[in-house]
């Protein structure tokens, strides 16, 4: 034997007793399975739910969803029935109590929103299925040895069965069935990828068989098992390929226009995409100067170059700096972002608000009620801009006709400024007149 042979041989160490006595004992989903697994589905969604990373791996460590998956591979491999249809059916029995126990919790939990924790498992690509495939490897070459093997908890954190479950129900409890199915597509492929390898790390170990099976019904039913797994492979590649692309559109947002903002003396905080129905929103959180209109403009004309017509950018000033972000935790990070963009978001309704109640009909009604000599009355919000800000100020822009020569337009244009200040709400009006309007005879 070379060294090759000798560094890479897993056969010595095998234990054929003691590996089936352990899957088949493992598989039962019942008495402290069952407590371990809805504790673990429990701290899964908690830990989802309060985008906990710590959490999560605990609730990996305990879940027990991976020895009927093993059973699965294990029973194909040897040919046995009977443990194969137990192992299918526990682990439907565990997957069911798994997205029951996170469904009612989604349901019933203050928070449940989309955090970055379950929006990062709706979107398996063709790497998940590597990391089902190898921690399935690790998974049963650990359990075949005579002697136990630390690699199991890790095996249990890589595979991550149970989050992507609990994501699954997140998206049944709120009705959000793009998060649903994507989460439990994860789960699907790494359920098959963990049992396809255990099978053929049974078949390396050359496991004895336990029913004989003809050789041609043997091959049939691989080459069915490989061209299933083949076809439920194929969603993996494109969610591989959009990730892709997501990546190299933010490499060249990075570039063209986050350094450049960063080169015009603004510190770049943090900045993140955020789909809104037709636009890409990029939500840019900065301390510096405020951005002025001219500069949004530049912005987005620099969209239109590159391409990314659908993109945009708004921009929210903090009054602190990097260093001092750094300093504060993940989550009081993330709780001053959302308050400084509820901030703005209440703020741009009240604007809307505001310009849907002015109706420069109705205000010219009600001023000529009290002054039948107007000709015309028009009211407009302009942006005033200096090197410092920007501010907005109401301009009003009254004409009379040829009849207010008989009316004190001085008191009377100073009393409509001050009805037009209290009517838009506003501390200043500028009002403005011209000539009287000559009417035709």
């Amino acid at each position: 034997m070379n060294w090759f042979q000798y560094a890479f041989n897993i056969k010595g160490g095998t234990d054929y007793v003691h590996t089936a006595r352990n899957i088949t004992k493992g598989i039962g989903i019942r008495g402290t399975n069952v407590w371990l697994l809805i504790c673990s589905a429990l701290l899964a969604s908690i830990g989802l739910d309060t985008n906990s990373t710590a959490v999560i791996i605990g609730a990996m460590l305990i879940s027990p969803l991976m020895s009927p998956i093993l059973g699965v591979g294990y029973s194909v491999g040897v040919q046995d029935r009977e443990i194969f249809i137990r192992s299918i059916r526990n682990l439907a029995y565990a997957t069911f109590f798994s997205l029951l126990t996170s469904v009612i919790y989604f349901m019933i939990t203050p928070l449940g929103q989309p955090t970055s924790e379950i929006l990062s498992r709706t979107q398996p690509t063709l790497l998940d299925i590597g990391i089902g495939f190898f921690g399935g490897v690790a998974g049963i070459v650990s359990y075949s040895r005579k002697e136990p093997t630390i690699a199991l908890p890790g095996v249990a954190i890589a595979t991550a069965l149970m989050p992507p479950v609990c994501v699954a129900g997140f998206g049944l409890a709120t009705a959000r069935w793009d998060i649903f199915g994507g989460a439990f597509y994860l789960f699907f492929i790494n359920s098959a990828f963990i049992a396809l390898s255990t099978y053929l790390i049974i078949k390396l170990l050359r496991f004895p068989l336990t029913d004989y099976v003809e050789k041609g019904k043997q091959k049939r039913v691989a080459r069915y098992a490989l061209l299933v797994l083949i076809l439920f492979s194929i969603p993996s590649l494109w969610f591989l390929y959009t990730v892709y692309q997501k990546n190299k559109t933010q490499q060249v947002i990075q570039t063209a226009i986050i350094n450049d903002f960063r080169m015009r003396g603004n510190e770049i905080l943090k900045w993140e995409t955020e789909n809104r129905d037709s636009v890409i929103m990029i939500k840019t959180f900065y301390s510096g100067s405020p951005v002025s209109e001219d500069d949004k403009k530049v912005y987005a004309k620099k969209f239109k170059e590159l391409g990314l017509e659908k993109y945009r950018i708004s921009f929210f000033q903090m009054n602190i700096t990097k260093s001092e972000m750094d300093k504060l935790s993940s989550d009081m990070t993330e709780n001053i972002m959302k308050n400084i963009e509820l901030q703005n978001s209440r703020f741009r309704d009240s604007l809307q608000e505001m310009y849907r109640t002015i109706d420069e009909g109705l205000i010219f009604g009600e001023v000529k009620a009290f002054y039948p000599n107007i000709y015309a009355l028009g009211v407009s919000n302009l942006q005033m801009k200096n090197n410092q800000k920007t501010d907005s100020v109401w301009v009003a822009y009254l004409q009379w006709d040829t009849l207010s020569d008989k009316i004190d337009k001085q008191e009377a244009a100073a009393n409509i400024e001050q009805f037009l200040q209290k009517r838009l709400k506003a501390d200043t009006v500028w009002l403005h007149q011209s000539e009287p309007f000559k009417k035709n005879k």
